[in-house]
């Protein structure tokens, strides 16, 4: 990966908690530099570079494309208001982070027609245009890819390692941020935060790890959901970053919001297999997330991934299971997982795999197989502001995908595309969001977005 002869040239837009540490673990690399850091907050892209204990007299605020081309050729540390003055600046790589999906897009379409490198942390960008940024990425010989450090890719990465060395996967999914120590002795569950919920004893049997084959499996699932209720949740973050692995992967979605099993890990390969293995999906090769319960001195699964795979050999099962891997008890279906992701701390290995190796860290291609939706929770009025990622006015789900009208149209609204618009007409709870509740734009997200779909 080093050559110590290169020093890789790295922008940053948008510095947030993630892309924050990118600056600040790129300062432990001798191979990377970031050159520039854009944030329309300006006091928080000074600040990255304040954290990366670069002395203030190293550090240069730009306005102009000039100012920005002098701080780079004197070995300065560029910030900037506008990112658009960085796309087209002697740099190697951008990591965009600003996880609005339409500036995104934006900053990397320039940088591609510029023959920068694309690391894209904006999972709303991935989801909704990833398809045609990686073929147009392609076709200028640079590369565009989800970043490390985020669960996408570590997904993506499981997925096609796993097929590359013959094993069959069954399913790839998240473990949720959420965890539940869970003490059977003393009848109690503890949330993450300090809280905690007394079980009585049926709701405790509950809890208790279940064994392969028990033909209660699915019942014990639902009710253990009931038990936990609002405390379990699927986010807009969870759904889109499972439908980026679904695009690129081909695997399936088998429910809107997924099955989302309260489980242990040992119990995974048993629950998330196909029923024909005694599993709770119908399928094989389906995406899911899992929130997992654990025991006091268990180690945290918090944000990790997973995948069970399908050996077809016996000898290769037995294998698998003499290393003492998880498994369901006749061995076909064997849990391998990856129990955290660093977020920007290992987003520089993307970085430099980008720059000194000309590949990928999440796969070359992808399909836009399916779309993140949204389903109003609550009666809205015309004139209201379609917030995208964290808009608590919506629910969002995961179905297949439909093409981007070019006049209103009754279809689904992918729901990342909308962000920023407002409703032109009162929508009531429950009510999907549709193409024709918006007015359709003229920017490079949606004009990306039709392009994808000819």
């Amino acid at each position: 990966m080093h050559d110590e002869s290169r020093i890789v040239r790295a922008g940053v837009i948008g510095t947030g908690q993630y892309a924050t540490a990118i600056v600040t673990q790129a300062e432990s690399i001798p191979n990377l530099s970031v050159s520039v850091v854009a944030d329309r907050n300006l006091d928080a892209a000074h600040n990255a570079y304040h954290l990366a204990g670069i002395d203030e007299d190293q550090i240069l605020v730009a306005g102009s494309r000039a100012d920005v081309l002098k701080g780079i050729e004197s070995g300065k540390r560029v910030v900037l208001e506008d990112a658009s003055l960085m796309v087209d600046m002697p740099i190697d790589v951008i990591a965009e982070s600003t996880g609005n999906a339409s500036a995104g897009a934006e900053h990397a379409l320039k940088a591609i027609e510029n023959g920068i490198h694309v690391v894209m942390v904006t999972k709303e960008v991935d989801i909704s245009v990833g398809p045609i940024l990686r073929q147009k990425a392609k076709q200028a010989g640079v590369v565009y890819t989800a970043a490390d450090g985020d669960q996408p890719s570590h997904i993506i990465s499981l997925i096609d390692w796993s097929r590359d060395i013959g094993l069959e996967v069954l399913c790839g999914g998240k473990f949720g941020e959420k965890h539940f120590i869970t003490d059977i002795e003393k009848r109690q569950i503890r949330y993450r935060g300090g809280k905690s919920r007394q079980l009585t004893q049926e709701e405790t049997e509950l809890f208790r790890p279940i064994g392969s084959g028990n033909p209660e499996m699915c019942n014990i699932i639902a009710r253990r959901k009931d038990v936990l209720g609002e405390s379990i949740d699927v986010r807009t973050d969870d759904l889109t970053e499972q439908g980026i692995v679904a695009n690129a992967t081909g695997l399936t979605v088998e429910r809107d919001r997924f099955h989302h099993p309260v489980a242990w890990p040992t119990e995974m390969p048993s629950i998330l297999a196909p029923s024909a293995y005694g599993g709770i999906l119908e399928g094989r090769g389906v995406v899911e997330q899992t929130t997992y319960l654990r025991a006091d001195n268990d180690t945290s699964m918090g944000g990790g991934v997973y995948i069970t795979v399908h050996a077809s050999n016996d000898y290769s099962r037995n294998v698998l299971s003499g290393k003492g891997h998880i498994m369901n008890d006749d061995g076909t279906s064997c849990l391998i997982f990856r129990p955290y992701h660093l977020c920007g701390v290992e987003t520089p290995y993307s970085v430099l795999t980008a720059a000194l190796r000309g590949l990928p860290t999440a796969g070359w291609t992808m399909s836009q197989t399916y779309d993140s939706f949204g389903r109003a929770k609550e009666d809205l009025s015309a004139g209201t502001e379609f917030r995208g990622a964290h808009d608590p006015k919506w629910e969002t789900f995961l179905a297949p995908s439909v093409k981007l009208s070019a006049s209103p149209s009754n279809e689904p609204m992918p729901y990342h595309i909308a962000t920023g618009s407002r409703l032109n007409q009162n929508v009531s709870t429950g009510t999907t969001l549709t193409q024709s509740m918006i007015e359709p734009a003229d920017t490079p997200l949606w004009n990306l977005r039709r392009e994808q779909d000819r």
